[in-house]
This record gives structure tokens, sequence and C-alpha cells, in this order.
């Protein structure tokens, strides 16, 4: 094992692309881009967390409320009119000026005058006005109905299974869901990094070099193994800073809800890891195989695109997956080797597989990857120095 071929192909393809700097380009893009819109979506969320307005105890409020919502011993500057309620925020006189119309009831509009200048845009809105007429219409109810119209108060969600027993669809989908989420990061990021490889080597006459000393299928096996440790490397990046993150957030109440119904079944993770590396295999094992087939890149970027089409296929018949019953095309689509992977990940995720077709869709995807596996590795043999497109039959001939 110490001078396996495997593992002489394994090492030299591994550290070829640790050195590559387009490679750590890639990997730290990613998050890189999750961590900008994080940091924006949190600036963007303190900013809007409170939206009720705040407004300084020095303020002069002025009103015409000629719809009469207000009681009329009300402490607010009173006007008679539009016209010299503006007047007096343009005199200085108020801070705020709101116009309520008489036919209020029926156009549910309102007028909200203040002067803006430079960042005072920022500090007033028509806000405070709801806050004004929600404070007032509140003493008008009694607590009961103030509790009930301002939706203070919380509703205790019990989901049941048909037996009685509770029930906890969205934790026992989270799991299934991640992995199936970090399948389409290899797929998108890796997939065709393992495509590429191949037809450069042929482009550039190495692989005539390579042969001579190392048999094809040492080298298309240690290869795919190079590239899907890079793959390892590739989503640790991305989940040690998004672990990292929750960590330093975990009394968040958004994030707390969400961990404290994560159903860690250790049965369920065994299997859909199990999954998610013979789904893998399948995936690098085709696309390896379009690269041996094709003379060049250029070829090779238009015939993979039916197999990616194939593998995300389902993803078209998301509504038919989240039904309780699956329907024909969901079937199908189960034990269509190029989509299998995608609709079992699916299928796991809303809780619709069964463990005998876990089982057969599983089985079916580790056969169909070593036997398009041992293809590819014959047709690289024979055309490794190839430079015209494989055509069908020589698939078969020996």
């Amino acid at each position: 094992m110490k001078n396996s071929p495997i593992k002489t192909v394994f090492k030299f393809e591994t550290i070829r692309q640790l050195k590559k700097p387009s490679f750590w380009v890639a990997v730290l893009l990613m998050p890189v881009l999750f961590g900008v819109m994080f940091l924006i979506s949190f600036v963007a969320g303190s900013e809007n967390a409170d939206t009720t307005p705040h407004l300084a105890e020095d303020t002069v409020i002025a009103i015409t409320d000629k719809a009469g919502v207000l009681p009329k011993n009300n402490p607010f500057n009173k006007y008679d009119s539009e016209e010299a309620g503006v007047e007096a925020v343009k005199k200085g006189e108020a801070d705020l000026f709101f116009y309520i119309p008489k036919d209020f009831l029926e156009t549910k509009k309102a007028q909200f005058y203040h002067i803006s200048e430079g960042l005072e845009i920022f500090n007033y809105d028509g806000n405070a006005l709801k806050m004004i007429l929600s404070q007032y219409a509140k003493l008008k109810v009694d607590e009961l109905d103030a509790i009930v119209l301002a939706g203070e108060y919380e509703i205790n969600d019990n989901k049941l299974t048909a037996t009685g027993e509770p029930s906890n669809a969205l934790g026992k989908a989270i799991v299934p869901g991640v992995i199936l989420v970090v399948y389409f990061v290899f797929m998108v990021l890796f997939g065709s990094r393992l495509l590429m490889t191949v037809v450069e080597e042929k482009e550039n006459r190495i692989s005539e070099m390579i042969l001579t000393n190392i048999s094809s299928k040492h080298l298309i096996i240690g290869k795919i193994l190079s590239m899907l440790t890079l793959g390892v490397i590739q989503v640790l990046v991305m989940v040690i800073p998004m672990i990292l993150l929750l960590a330093f957030n975990w009394n968040n109440p958004a994030i707390s809800s969400i961990v404290s119904i994560i159903e860690l079944d250790p049965a369920t993770i065994a299997v859909n890891v199990v999954l998610f590396v013979a789904s893998i295999a399948l995936f690098a094992a085709a696309n390896t195989m379009v690269g041996v087939v094709v003379p060049t890149a250029r070829d090779a970027s238009q015939y993979i695109g039916p197999i990616v089409v194939a593998s995300v296929f389902p993803l078209y018949f998301m509504q038919a997956f989240m039904a309780t019953e699956p329907g024909l095309i969901v079937h199908f689509l189960t034990y269509f080797p190029l989509s299998a992977p995608v609709a079992l990940m699916l299928r796991s995720t809303f809780g619709t597989l069964t463990p005998v077709e876990l089982a057969i869709g599983l089985v079916e995807i580790i056969i169909f990857a070593v036997i398009i596996l041992r293809i590819t590795i014959k047709l690289f043999q024979k055309n490794a120095i190839n430079f015209e497109v494989v055509k069908f039959k020589q698939l078969f001939k020996r």
C-alpha cells in the first residue's frame, strides 16, 4: 500500500490542485460571498429590528383630525386646516404635522408633513402617526380585545402523526436537507473540475506519459479520490465558519428555535451519508466518462449538459415530491440512475421515502457507479490519445 499507484496519483493530483491559486479563489469565494450577504442582512435586520418610531420628548406634534379618530383632549397642537398645519411646520412651530381627512374611513389615507434636510430624512416617517393612533385605539377597547387586535400572544403548534404521536417533520428534514445542499455544492464545484482535468491531460498529451507507468484503472480511481478529497476541503471551508457563526449567535431566537427541533437520529444520518457518498461516486464516474470520450474541453462542455440536467431533473417536479403520496413521475425519477440521487434525497427530506425504496435506490446507484467506472477505465486505456469523439459502438468494442 506504501507504493500503491492509486496513492501516488491521489497525492500528485491533490497537491497539484492545492498549489493552484485558482483553486483557493474558488474555495474562498463562496464563503466570502455568504459572509458579505450575512453581514448585509445582519445590518439591515438591526436597522429594521424595531420598526416602532421613537420620538424625542421635545418633539412638537401637531394634528388636524377631521375624522374624529383621536379624543378631543389629546395633548397635540391642533389646527383647523391642513394649510395651517403645514404653515406651522414651515415656521418651526411644529416638528411634525399629521392631517387626518374627514373621509379617512373610506380612503384610509392621511398626510404627514415635516422638514426633511440631510440625514433627517431617516429620522421620521408616517409610522409615527400609526403608533399614535394604535395607542389611542387600545384605550377604547378592553385589555383582552387589545391583546387580540395587536396580536400580542403566542400559539403553540402541536403537530401529531396519524397515530397521535408528536410529529417533528421539519426537524427530521433538516439533516437530509443539509446533505442534499452539500451534494449540490459538490456537483457545481467539482463535477466540471474532474471532467476538465481528464480532458486537459489528453489535450496536453500528458496521459501518454502517465499511462506508461500507471494503469488507467489506478489513474482514474486516484483522480476521483483526489477530487472528492478536494471537495471535502471546500465543504469544510464553507461549513466551519457557519458553525462558528451559529455558535456566536446561539442565543438568537431564530437560530435557537431551529436548532432545538433538529432530530439527530444516528441511523438516518448514516443512511443519508452512505447515499451521499454513493451519489458523488456515480456523478464523478459519469463526469470522468464524458472527459474520456470527448477530445477537447470545448466538446466536454456540450456533452456534460445532459448529465447535469438529468441529475437535477427532480427539482422541476418539486411539487410532486412534496405530495404525501408519490406519483408515477416521482417513482420514475427515483429509479432512473442519473436522477436517483437527488430524487432519493428529496424524498428523504420530505419524509416520503420507505426503507425498501431507499435500499433499492441505493443499490442501483452503487451498481451503476461501478459499471460506469469500469467502462470509463477501459475507454481511457484505449482513448487516452484519441482526439475524436468516441462513437457509441466503441463503448462495447473489446
